[in-house]
């Protein structure tokens, strides 16, 4: 099954049900919610939706985003799964409740989840700068990363264990609620989890529902950046994968249409099974050419 995340358009059209007509009239048979749209476009959307033969995948916290909110920027990091600070992490825990509860509604069987960041000065553009002049394996660069990296791993426990913290009562939630909480993995090296903090996580909560959502284009750039190896996340993460964000790259440039960039989708298909969700993920203001160009190298991708 192929579905499509709402990611591409939620900016642009303002009409709720000429965006399901819109969905419907596209080669995919599901759709993912995120955190774009408002409440008050979700009120206009829901029954259409649900008339339409179309299947809500996956929902991506924050969803909807709440007027409450709405001079806030929407986004998976709205409030922040690991924060140290009590009145955060209780936002973050009751909101995300909220976007459980609606893909109960929705009876979707993935919510994703953005688990939060370590806070520190992580010098992303300089970082990045490394690699547009080509100097990545540079000493100068390496000597950098791992200085980054040593101090990622001193402030590290604090921020992971107000995730687990958040964790422990979302996944009473998502029992309750029939979902299971896809952790994503993210594009900054400072954001949770790391590659090897999933490890812990899913042991902590054998048996609960929670497993792996892999995003190509993030797992591109951390492998470009040298922060991941390349294949690890899935090789490690395997038996814990529930879906897939694909979106394609060139250099540090993601959320392209499948086919478009200079991904390995490849080395993917290994990994996937019958019942793991593939969503096709694209930037706000994607082209009505992309978005099926996309949609056709995957529907030819999952064929073969």
């Amino acid at each position: 099954m192929i579905s499509l995340s709402t990611s591409f358009r939620s900016r642009e059209i303002t009409d709720p049900e000429a965006f399901v007509e819109y969905l419907e009239k596209l080669d995919i048979q599901g759709v993912e919610l995120e955190y774009r749209l408002t409440d008050r476009f979700f009120s206009g959307m829901k029954d259409p939706l649900l008339k339409s033969d179309l299947q809500v995948t996956s929902v991506h916290n924050y969803f909807p985003h709440p007027t409450s909110f709405e001079k806030l920027k929407p986004g998976g990091d709205l409030f922040l799964l690991s924060s140290p600070d009590q009145e955060e992490r209780h936002r973050a825990v009751t909101w995300t409740a909220r976007t459980i509860e609606v893909a109960n509604d929705l009876e979707a069987a993935v919510v994703i989840l953005h688990c939060g960041r370590v806070e520190m000065e992580p010098e992303i553009q300089k970082l990045h700068g490394f690699f547009k002049e080509n100097r990545l394996i540079s000493p100068d660069a390496q000597t950098f990363i791992g200085r980054k990296l040593d101090e990622l791993d001193g402030l590290k426990p604090e921020y992971l264990d107000s995730l687990l913290f958040s964790l422990d009562r979302l996944i009473r939630v998502a029992e309750k609620q029939g979902v299971v909480l896809g952790l994503e993995n993210r594009v900054h090296y400072h954001e949770l989890p790391g590659c090897n903090d999933f490890e812990q996580l899913f042991s902590e909560f054998a048996g609960g529902p929670v497993g792996y959502w892999h995003d190509t284009g993030h797992s591109h750039t951390a492998e470009l950046l040298t922060i991941v190896s390349p294949g690890a996340l899935l090789e490690k993460y395997a038996k814990n994968l529930v879906g897939l964000h694909f979106h394609d790259a060139i250099g540090l440039k993601d959320h392209l249409a499948p086919g478009t960039g200079e991904s390995d989708f490849s080395a993917i298909k290994p990994f996937l099974r019958p019942d793991t969700l593939t969503v096709v993920e694209l930037k706000p203001g994607t082209t009505d050419e992309d978005v099926k160009k996309g949609i056709d190298f995957m529907k030819s991708y999952l064929e073969e």
